[in-house]
């Protein structure tokens, strides 16, 4: 029979057998012989050197003694079953250490009694360890948790709880860690029903290398650590031995403390001690540990000691204070986007994102301008309406511009390498390019320094706030792995670091902070190195270019300009300049003033006079060795066949000069006349007679002088002086006389006659022909006296003509004697291309026939002409001082002369001789330039000209001429003015250089791809230089040069540009009485330069300053109009207003913003709306349509006094650009949403047509309902666009105006921007097109007096949260072997009433609202109350962006209502937030935006990575922190959390910063608010749902007897005999042992076999089959096998003789069928047989089958064995609750929690009460509607100050049962 009872595995016989061994083994121990044996004698012995220790036995019920199991006899009492339990222990014990049992005692064995464990079966056994043996107590703490460890083995240890564990008293505690068990183990939590733990501790599994690095250990390590440093203990004096799950957020950690040898009796109490007093320190070292911060201050040690939380400990990070930045809370709640406009200055390009959090992921959005980034400046914005000459706009089809093609600019910055520093500034940004700029540099320290400080802060915060945890991975679970943390962040910090070092050191920080840039060899040296380009205008025109990211050049920077070639600085972003740019004159393009003829090669490209010195007044400092102006080539280096051009510049009074000597001679022959005197015959002449020439009278000659006499006196008389002195005498004072002349005479008839033969020997020509007669008067005195002149020789004399062929043309017939004024004039009449000439003759007086003339005519009449002729042909000017054409000259030309002269004498006629050159000159002046073909100069003291014409000298040298155009085509420097000589001889008479001409300006050119800024302080001088002042003569000013600015954006200036022409020098001599200044006089002044602007705006500020005035002169004679004409400027702006960057006025504190200038026209009436006629107004096309869900900008207008009905400014959405709609004959509208905005007023319209600048619009647009927008305050307008309704929402400073207005089109293509004539300038700032991340959520609308908004699904605790219905226990029918009897399974249940009684209640629901949702039905959530917060008024406009003071109206209060928001409910795909509206009125709803948004909410217990969402949001405003603080329920998709979260911000608006998300108390939360007493306490009120188990022991059948059964079911009435009662028939195994021997035990089977042929045949059985021999087989023939011989003649041994034997290891016999009581364990026979108390022992007893010594065996006789006999028959006993403690029944009810939270509102303080009741609804309203003027509702509080609650309820056992149920509180609710 089988018995079905509980059945341990071993049983003893006997207690006194126990009890006679236990004795033994101590006798024969030596420590229980030598050192004590006993309780009393080791107390004695070793006094307080012990421990006591405690373990938990399972299934040893302390009423069965517990050990009532271990005996044989149930009947000997609880005493015998007491003993024995303990005796069996201590054997246990010693036998698993090896140790002497002597050491063991046991001290008490107790029910359990703990809460935790209910199993009532159990007993708590505590034992003392004599003396305190370390090793002991770990080895048993190891083993316990080691299922297979010597431990196990034993008799009653084989049933201790390893859960519970080995206990040492006075060592072992217990602390609450908040950290969940999950994140302390991960994956070796062990999960139980009786909850989770960890026991590696105890198994001291971390001393294993496999071990040691998994993630428990590391956190063990970290906790020993912390509590050995703490405490100062030795290592392996702290030891952990479990981690329990304490509650969804906390562990408790049984920990040990290992007193050392030697350490007092009370050294465990001291460090317990000690651990308390810093647990109840919130400033201890206890929490600057690794992982002790998280200590639970409310556990204390082993729950005594409890200390409520004062404040939070357990913040996830530090908690910064709200940012004070009104537009930084404004991106992060999103009134603002935080959108972001990348411009890459290298490319050029933009790129507009959206973050949607602060350091988020960006998306990219359509468009957003901050204008923050002075680099991108206005770029897009521009007119898109291109027209042709007609002035129409073009179709849009037509090509576009060439990309990053900038109006009007030379080169395209992106063409050339980039040059300049690139120096990493803050926040990811670069200085590329030229930068230079000392306030900016400073604000891009102070801003990287502020980056570095908050992460140093950051970094000092973790490491010194010890009391704080610092992550919102739950993961990183110790400050060592936040370190980890750290170290990236010292990373990070070391990176910034370099970078503010980088910055710093950059720019002018260890250098002179000046720029060099010197064009001749495109270098850049200074603060910034770098070698620039040379590249060429249209025209191949050399410019040295620097091409840069960026230029920014600040006031503090000094820059030098020098070289020869003109200038260019492009950059592919933004120019700003705001220091001086000075381009001295004859540099940067500019033409050195007249003064030489040509420049060397190598100097071509240096400056001609050194830079430091003035080469206007160079003649006062130039005296030293070497000259001032190394580069001149002066007009005496013509003789070195040097190249010679226009080296001053197109526009200098330059001209090419030829110089001639034209000379005419002929056979010389002396002319003689015969002076003869006479008388009649016979006559003696007396008297005498005189000589007449040219009215020169000889005094009386003689009649009879001499010859020597008459030539004296001729030559003394007839000429005007001495003849000594004729080279000398002022000819044009007197007449030229007769020379020199050789006398003879010869006498002449007889009367005393003479002929005196006169030679002219110096006289020119046929005197008297050629010159005045030679004349007599007679005065001889004799009759017939007679005297008379003959010419005997006429002396030879040239007649005739001559012409000349020059430059292509040939002149008039020219006298032979033609003077040098009819010269002049038939030059300039007959060759065209002369300027001037300029001639002298020799003989110009043409009194020079005497022959003594320096500068007379030949002998024959031949005349010297020197000639200085001027032009331009030829004249080769190159456009640029770096111009290779200096290498070449015009070409040359001859100058002919066709001989049509007389004079021959016989073959030997008149020559002609033209010498180039004056080096034949009559003149030794012009003998001095040492010139034979013709060179280039600017002389005459004229001015140069560029953008006009220079004023007029006082030579014949015009002035210089305008070139190039306004427009600036080619990048030209100004010209210089022309050298203070009247003629070029007069640069070869002095020995120095003088009167110079002024030097031109020279030529700049500024190109950025974007904004060109010209600040207050800049200047940038191309001037012309003045010329030379001089005595007599003064040089011409030289002119202005070229400025060209051009800007693919605006181009914006504030100081002064100027390409003024420099003065005319002044003479500081009188001016001749005559007025001839043909030699000398004041200067001619220089031209104006030339100002080209190119930019889609050119805006010039009211304090800029442009000149391009002409020079002046110092004439007094207007005639002379010596004053330079102004100059040139054009402005090309694509746009019909100004369009700027203001670089000091920015939206929302921004410091930039774009601005319209005040327009000072009115457009032309347009009435019929002739779009092809009209322009764009700015314009910004978004480059492909786009369908934003927002529009968002900042509006601002001047405050100026103009007409109220004067409108400001439109902003318009255009589906396409105005370009396209230009090109359109018709069209329905022009704008699809548009923005209308005047002073106070707002207008609003949606297709409509309008053209820009024009108001007229704005008659049929819609006024918007009054606001407090103000035109002249920056206000913020969103335009909310829903596309697939086509509807769209505006609002102006948070508040919706209009809502829902339909529009029509298909996207949006471009932004217009247009001011009116008589508006004010106006500001927009912050403009974003892009996607809409304000979750489109709505402030409520009072709609028929309710406040209405649209409110996500309110949800309350889930249906499983409640739990289930009441339910009862199913009715148990115990049934057995006689319940299934056919007797008792008749239908009409006559003989037995089965389930009768009432059920057992199994589950009880006292909750008493329930739907199929949960506690409530789920809808759609209305406008609460209770989610109100009211303001102070000081707090109403705190930091608020757009609201004045005076706009908080007259109201006191502000109110301001949170609530959760769901953009999306897919719970794996959860965004929303928690929002905010604030109004004053109820009426006018402020949309605050989003406070918190969902995906800042994280798991901060377990580190799930799920969505979380936010509900039931609450704040309160904390007067002690200042913050204010908002509680809320989190949870997932799922809603399988339930936790509560706190977020804090500064602000009533927002942002707040998500802090922590926990489980208040440990315990979920779905339905919670938070309340703030009149005192400042604020409390968390939160409901929550707790079952209690009411535990018993479970009632268990008694077992009935029934008889074994075979496995078919029939009984087995042997083994049931066996069983019921022993017999030793049945346990012999031996008992046929004989029969065995002669296989009498097996079936007959005799073989005989063949020996030869091993035929095999088997003998049957009788003695019939034997042979003649009586024998069974031939012998010798066969031999016999025998296989058995059992007698087939008997039933008994047909098969074999059986043995009685029962074998308990013969399955048969063991056959298990539990059907007596069905659930109770029981066991086969066979175990039974093995559990006996005789021990387990081999049936065949050790002997075989064949042992001789069989017959001589001891029969064994175990009758007394227990468990043999298993099924005695007995009575059947009652059912009994004797089973396992089980749960009876369950009840399940709802609290409400009122918990006191900590002084920073940011945690419980776990000061609570709790009280069992429902309110219908949710407590976000109850509790403030049942607050009224009481602090507290309905008369709760928390726990008082040194309470600490739990919301934890225990499990009731059978003698708890009397508790008092909790009271009800019934809350009426309408």
């Amino acid at each position: 029979m089988i018995l079905l009872d509980r059945l341990v595995h071993i049983r003893f016989a006997f207690t006194s057998l126990l009890l006679y061994l236990f004795a033994s083994i101590c006798t024969a121990n030596d420590f229980c012989s030598k050192q004590c044996d006993s309780l009393p004698s080791c107390n004695e012995l070793f006094g307080n050197n012990f421990v006591d220790l405690r373990l938990r036995v399972n299934n040893f019920p302390i009423d069965d003694g517990p050990g009532k199991s271990l005996v044989f006899d149930k009947d000997f009492g609880n005493a015998v079953s007491r003993q024995t339990f303990e005796t069996q222990f201590i054997l246990d014990i010693a036998t698993a250490l090896d140790a002497s049992p002597c050491h063991f005692y046991i001290v008490s064995v107790l029910p359990e009694g703990d809460d935790q464990y209910w199993d009532s079966e159990s007993v708590f056994v505590t034992f003392r360890l004599f003396p305190v043996h370390v090793d002991f107590v770990s080895s048993l703490t190891k083993q316990m948790q080691e299922p297979h460890s010597v431990f196990y083995d034993g008799l009653v240890t084989r049933s201790a709880d390893s859960l519970y564990g080995m206990v040492a008293l006075s060592w072992d505690f217990t602390m609450k860690l908040t950290y969940s068990i999950s994140i302390v183990g991960g994956i070796d939590v062990i999960r139980s029903s009786r909850g989770s733990y960890l026991n590696l501790g105890s198994l001291n599994s971390c001393v294993d290398a496999q071990y040691n690095a998994s993630k428990y250990c590391v956190f063990e390590r970290y906790l020993i650590e912390d509590i050995e440093r703490l405490l100062s203990l030795e290592a392996g004096q702290f030891a952990i031995l479990f981690i329990k799950e304490a509650d969804r957020q906390s562990v408790a950690v049984t920990f040990r403390f290992i007193p050392m040898p030697g350490d007092v009796n009370n050294w465990t109490e001291a460090k317990v001690e000690e651990l308390i007093h810093q647990i109840s320190d919130p400033h201890s070292l206890l929490y600057s540990g690794n992982v002790t911060y998280k200590i639970d201050p409310t556990w204390g040690v082993s729950q005594q000691s409890k200390t409520p939380r004062s404040f939070t400990q357990y913040l996830s990070r530090p908690i910064p204070s709200t940012s004070t930045d009104a537009y930084e809370r404004c991106k992060a709640t999103r009134r603002c986007p935080r959108a972001w406009s990348s411009y890459n200055q290298s490319s050029s390009e933009s790129s507009h994102t959206l973050q949607e959090f602060q350091y988020g992921q960006h998306s990219t959005v359509p468009l957003f301008l901050d204008f923050q980034d002075w680099r991108r400046g206005t770029r897009g914005w521009k007119q898109s309406c291109r027209r042709d000459q007609h002035d129409i706009c073009l179709p849009i089809s037509l090509p576009e511009s060439t990309t990053n093609y900038i109006a009007g600019a030379h080169w395209n910055p992106f063409d050339f390498e980039s040059l300049g520093q690139s120096i990493p500034a803050a926040r990811d940004e670069w200085n590329n390019g030229l930068v230079l700029n000392k306030k900016r540099l400073q604000l891009a320290i102070d801003d990287q320094s502020k980056v570095i400080g908050e992460y140093k802060t950051l970094v000092h915060w973790m490491d010194e706030e010890f009391q704080h945890g610092l992550t919102d991975d739950a993961n990183i679970r110790s400050r060592e792995e936040i370190r980890m943390n750290i170290t990236d962040y010292a990373e990070v910090i070391s990176s910034e670091e370099l970078i503010l070092e980088g910055l710093v050191k950059s720019q002018c920080s260890d250098v002179a902070c000046n720029l060099l840039f010197n064009t001749s060899d495109a270098t850049l040296t200074g603060a910034v190195n770098a070698t620039g380009v040379i590249a060429t205008t249209p025209d191949g025109t050399e410019v040295s270019l620097w091409a840069f990211d960026s230029i920014d050049i600040d006031e503090n920077v000094n820059i030098s300009l020098t070289g020869q070639r003109a200038m260019a600085l492009v950059s592919r972003s933004s120019v700003r300049i705001n220091t001086t740019m000075f381009a001295l004159p004859g540099t940067l393009g500019g033409f050195p003033g007249g003064y030489s003829v040509a420049r060397r090669p190598t100097d071509r490209l240096v400056r001609v006079c050194n830079e430091h010195v003035d080469s206007r007044g160079f003649l006062d400092v130039c005296r030293g060795k070497f000259p001032c102006c190394p580069g001149d080539q002066p007009i005496s280096e013509l003789a070195n066949e040097i190249v010679s051009n226009n080296i001053n510049g197109p526009g200098s009074p330059s001209t090419r000069v030829y110089l001639f000597t034209i000379q005419t001679s002929a056979p010389v022959v002396d002319e003689v006349q015969a002076l003869t005197s006479s008388a009649d015959a016979g006559q003696t002449l007396g008297g005498g007679f005189r000589l007449h020439f040219n009215n020169y009278t000889t005094s009386l000659l003689s009649h009879d002088i001499s010859a020597l006499e008459l030539k004296r006196r001729m030559e003394d008389s007839l000429n005007p002086t001495k003849k000594n002195r004729l080279d000398r005498f002022d000819r044009l004072e007197s007449r030229s006389g007769i020379g020199a002349v050789e006398v003879t005479r010869d006498r002449f008839g007889s009367s005393g006659g003479y002929q005196w033969n006169i030679t002219f020997q110096s006289a020119v020509g046929n005197v008297g022909k050629d010159s005045s007669q030679l004349k007599v008067t007679n005065l001889l005195v004799s009759n017939g006296a007679d005297i008379s002149l003959e010419t005997i020789r006429q002396g030879n004399t040239i007649g005739g003509t001559f012409a000349l062929r020059f430059l292509g043309n040939v002149t008039r017939s020219i006298n032979h004697d033609v003077s040098a004024a009819e010269l002049k004039e038939i030059l300039l009449d007959d060759i065209d291309s002369l300027s001037t000439v300029n001639i002298i003759r020799s003989d110009p007086t043409d009194n020079c026939n005497d022959g003594f003339c320096k500068n007379g005519p030949q002998r024959s009449g031949g005349y010297t002409w020197t000639l200085t002729l001027t032009t331009q042909a030829g004249n080769v000017s190159p456009f640029s001082p770096s111009s290779n054409d200096y290498n070449f000259e015009g070409q040359i030309e001859e100058l002919n002369a066709l001989n049509y002269l007389t004079g021959c004498v016989n073959s030997d006629c008149p020559v002609i001789n033209i010498q180039s050159g004056h080096a034949k000159s009559h003149n030794h002046k012009m003998r001095s330039i040492k010139a034979e073909k013709p060179f280039s100069l600017a002389y005459g003291g004229a001015g140069g000209g560029y953008g006009g014409k220079g004023g007029n000298g006082f030579g014949d040298i015009a002035p210089g001429n305008a070139y190039g155009d306004a427009q600036i085509s080619n990048l030209y420097g100004g010209s210089g003015g022309g050298v203070s000589a009247g003629h070029p001889f007069q640069l070869g008479v002095f020995k120095d250089p003088r009167g110079r001409g002024g030097s031109g300006g020279g030529a700049i050119e500024i190109v950025a791809a974007n904004d060109i800024v010209m600040g207050s302080n800049s200047v940038i001088s191309c001037e012309g230089e003045a010329g030379a002042n001089g005595y007599m003569s003064a040089g011409g000013g030289g002119s202005g040069g070229s400025i060209l600015i051009a800007a693919g954006g605006s181009i914006q200036i504030d100081g002064e540009l100027s390409v003024a022409g420099g003065d005319g020098g002044r003479r500081k001599s009188v001016a001749p009485p005559d007025g001839d200044n043909s030699f000398g006089g004041h200067g001619g002044a220089g031209s104006g330069g030339r100002i080209a602007l190119y930019g889609q705006s050119v805006v010039l500020g009211k304090e800029s300053s442009v000149i391009m005035e002409g020079g002046s002169c110092s004439a007094t004679n207007a005639s002379q109009k010596c004053n330079g004409e102004r100059g040139t400027m054009h402005i090309d702006s694509g746009l019909d207003t100004g369009l700027v960057l203001d670089q000091n006025t920015g939206a929302a504190g921004t410091s930039r913003s774009l601005y319209l200038t005040p327009r000072s026209s009115r457009l032309p009436f347009n009435p019929q709306k002739h779009l092809s006629s009209t322009q764009s107004s700015p314009e910004y096309d978004l480059g492909v349509s786009s369908r934003p869900g927002r529009v968002s900008f900042y509006y601002r207008a001047e405050k100026q006094n103009h007409s109220e009905s004067s409108w400001d400014a439109a902003f318009e959405l255009r589906g396409t650009r105005w370009s396209y709609l230009a090109s359109k004959s018709h069209v329905e509208y022009t704008a699809i949403v548009g923005l209308f905005f005047r002073q106070d007023e707002v207008r609003h319209g949606v297709n409509y047509i309008g053209v820009p600048y024009d108001d007229e619009p704005t008659k049929e647009l819609n006024k918007l309902p009054s606001t407090s927008f103000k035109s002249h305050s920056w206000s913020k307008v969103d335009i909310l666009l829903d596309w697939d309704n086509n509807s769209h929402s505006i609002y102006i400073n948070d508040i919706r105006l209009i809502q829902n207005v339909h529009f029509r089109g298909e996207s949006i293509r471009s932004i217009s921007l247009s001011n009116f004539h008589e508006g004010s300038g106006v500001w927009f700032d912050e403009i974003y097109v892009g996607y809409d991340a304000t979750m489109d959520f709505h402030c409520p609308t009072l709609q028929n007096g309710t406040l209405v908004m649209e409110r996500p699904v309110e949800r309350g605790w889930k249906l499983e949260d409640i739990g289930e219905v009441s339910s009862t226990h199913s009715m148990q029918r115990h049934e057995s072997h006689v319940s299934k009897r056919p007797l008792y399974q008749r239908e009409d249940a006559k003989f037995i009433i089965p389930f009768d009684g009432l059920e057992d209640r199994a589950f009880t629901s006292d909750v008493k609202f329930r739907s199929d949702d949960g506690d409530r039905d789920h809808k759609k959530g209305l406008f609460l109350a209770g989610s109100l917060l009211r303001l102070p008024r000081a707090h109403a406009s705190n930091g608020d962006l757009t609201l004045d003071e005076y706009s908080i109206g007259t109201r006191p209060y502000t109110y301001t209502w949170y609530g959760e928001h769901d953009y999306n409910e897919d719970p794996s795909h959860l965004s929303g937030g928690i929002m905010a509206c604030s109004t004053q009125d109820f009426v006018t709803w402020k949309n605050e935006g989003i406070m918190l948004n969902f995906a800042n909410l994280t798991d901060m217990v377990d580190g799930s990575s799920n969505v979380l969402r936010a509900e039931k949001p609450k704040v309160l405003y904390n007067n002690s922190t200042q913050k204010y603080v908002m509680w809320m329920i989190i949870d997932n998709g799922t809603r399988e959390l339930g936790m509560a979260g706190v977020a804090v911000s500064d602000y009533h608006n927002g942002p707040f910063e998500f802090v922590r998300s926990f489980y208040p108390d440990g315990n979920q939360t779905r339905d919670q608010t938070i309340l703030q007493d009149d005192d400042g306490a604020a409390y968390l009120f939160r409901t929550y749902y707790a079952t209690v188990d009411y535990v018993i022991p479970e009632a268990e059948m008694q077992p009935t007897w029934e008889s074994v059964k075979n496995s078919d079911g029939s009984t087995n009435f042997a083994l049931s005999y066996h069983r019921t009662k022993y017999d030793p028939g049945y346990d012999d195994y031996h008992d046929i042992y004989l029969q065995r021997w002669r296989t009498e035990d097996k079936p007959w089977q005799v073989i005989c076999v063949n020996r030869i042929s091993g035929i095999e045949r088997e003998v049957p059985y009788g003695k019939e089959h034997l042979n003649f021999d009586g024998e069974v087989c031939q012998d010798p023939f066969e031999y016999k096998v025998v296989l058995g011989q059992g007698n087939p003649n008997f039933e008994e041994s047909v098969n074999g003789i059986q043995s009685r034997f029962l074998d308990p290891n013969d399955p048969a016999n063991n056959v298990w069928i539990p059907n007596s009581v069905p659930g109770v364990q029981g066991q086969t026979w066979k175990d039974n047989f093995d559990d006996g108390t005789c021990g387990r022992m081999k049936v065949d007893l050790d002997m075989q089958t064949f042992d001789p010594e069989l017959p001589n065996r001891e029969k064994p006789d175990r009758r007394h064995c227990s468990n043999l006999v298993d099924n005695p028959i007995h009575e059947t006993q009652p059912d009994k609750r004797i089973g396992d403690a089980t749960v009876l029944e369950r009840r399940r009810a709802k609290y409400v929690s009122v918990s006191r939270l900590t002084g920073d509102y940011l945690d419980t303080s776990f000061q609570m009460k709790t009280y069992e009741g429902e309110l219908q609804g949710d407590l976000l309203s109850i509790v403030q509607q049942f607050r009224g003027d009481r602090s507290m509702p309905f008369g709760w509080s928390a726990s008082s100050a040194d309470e600490i609650s739990s919301t934890f309820h225990p499990q009731l056992h059978d003698y708890q049962f009397s508790q008092a149920k909790a009271e009800e509180i019934h809350i009426p609710v309408d």
